[in-house]
Parts: C-alpha cells; sequence; structure tokens
C-alpha cells in the first residue's frame, strides 16, 4: 500500500470512529421537545470545574446586615472563614488534612489572638451563625468538652456546595436550633428537609413557614 492509499485508509477509518461519536441531534431535539411538555430540560454536559467555591445567600446576608444583627468585626470574621469552609458538610476544616479545626488552630490560621477569636467564635455560636457538635456524654462525664468540638457554619447565610442538596444532619441541627428565627432575624431563605428525604435545601419564608404550619 502506497503513502497515498495508506492516508486515504486512515482518513475513512478516523471518519467511522467520528460518526460513531456523533449524536443524532435531530432524535434529540425530538427527545426534548416531549421532555419540555413533562417538565424537565435536556442539556448538554460540559467538563466540571474544580475550582473550589463557596456562597454567601445575598438576600439573608442582607437581612442580617440592615439589621445590625452582626459586628463589622463579626462580619470580617466570616469572610475570613470562607476558604475554611468545606464542600457539602459546611464544617470549618483544615484545607490540608480535612481536620475540623479547633478555636486555637483558627486563631493560628488568622494570625489572631485566641482570646478574641474565642470571642468572637462565641458570639457567633449565641446567635445562631455557626454550630457545634458537643458530646453531651462527654459534658455529664467531665462538665465541659474535652475533645474537639466541631464547628459549622450556617448554610442559610454561607454555604459551600449544591444548595438543593444540603447534609441532612446539618439541616436538622440548624431546624432544630434555629437562633436566628428566635432572635426575629426573619431570613428570606429559610432551610428544610422534609420527611423521608435525604437531603435539605433552601426554601423561600413563604414556603418554610407553611412547612412549619403542617409539622
Amino acid at each position: 500500500m502506497d503513502m497515498q492509499n495508506a492516508l486515504e485508509t486512515a482518513e475513512k477509518h478516523a471518519r467511522l470512529r467520528d460518526g460513531e461519536k456523533l449524536v443524532d441531534v435531530a432524535a434529540v431535539a425530538r427527545e426534548e421537545q416531549k421532555a419540555n411538555e413533562q417538565g424537565y430540560a435536556l442539556y448538554k454536559l460540559k467538563n466540571k470545574n474544580k475550582a473550589l467555591f463557596v456562597q454567601t445567600i445575598q438576600e439573608n446576608l442582607d437581612v442580617l446586615i440592615r439589621k445590625e444583627f452582626l459586628t463589622n468585626a463579626e462580619l470580617g470574621f466570616l469572610f475570613s472563614l470562607m476558604p475554611l469552609v468545606q464542600l457539602h458538610s459546611n464544617g470549618i476544616t483544615d484545607r490540608e488534612t480535612g481536620q475540623f479545626m479547633t478555636v486555637s488552630e483558627i486563631a493560628k490560621y488568622l494570625n489572631r489572638d485566641r482570646t478574641g477569636i474565642s470571642a468572637t467564635i462565641q458570639s457567633l455560636l449565641v446567635k445562631g451563625i455557626l454550630f457545634e457538635l458537643v458530646d453531651s456524654q462527654e459534658i455529664k462525664e467531665h462538665k465541659r468538652s474535652v475533645t474537639r468540638r466541631p464547628l459549622f457554619m450556617n448554610p442559610e447565610i454561607i454555604y459551600a456546595g449544591d444548595r438543593n442538596r444540603i447534609n441532612a444532619t446539618l439541616s436538622k441541627l440548624v431546624i432544630e436550633f434555629d437562633k436566628l428565627e428566635r432572635k426575629k432575624a426573619l431570613l428570606s431563605w429559610k432551610l428544610w428537609i422534609k420527611n423521608g428525604e435525604e437531603f435539605g435545601r433552601l426554601y423561600s419564608r413563604k414556603s418554610y413557614l407553611e412547612f412549619k404550619k403542617l409539622k
């Protein structure tokens, strides 16, 4: 086989391989129309962007700012914590190890005094912006926590992940100990998890109030 024939053969094989990869666009269009009629949508998958992100829930943050619910120092501290918010869990974790961070470790990361950081964290816990998991048995035995207390950011304010797939344990924690609601910081978007569902999600305040009535 001469060079010309070899090139033609290779090109033919390439076209065949490409043909196997092609999508029947007309067929897709027909299926899309059927899907749209039933309330669904078809879309082309794209390569996922691997850049880590965290998002603020703008309308809720606006409520807190207008109400002067947070001090400027607390707002600045929350911004500083954003790089530490773990994807999906919303826990405050070490970026390298993935371990939950202690108050001392957070202070070291921010190059700040531990006493001041501890006071700010305590204030945000009281206000319901941060949450912590405490071992009740440990408290009963030692009268205080002696191990790490995982800290979590309230996903109604700042969340790393899909707002429609919020961790169930975190959702239940926020709903049960909703200090923002008790302090009359009435957010526009509220977290709720329906019975039997695997994840919580953010709902409009109107929907949230309806869910509470049915509870």
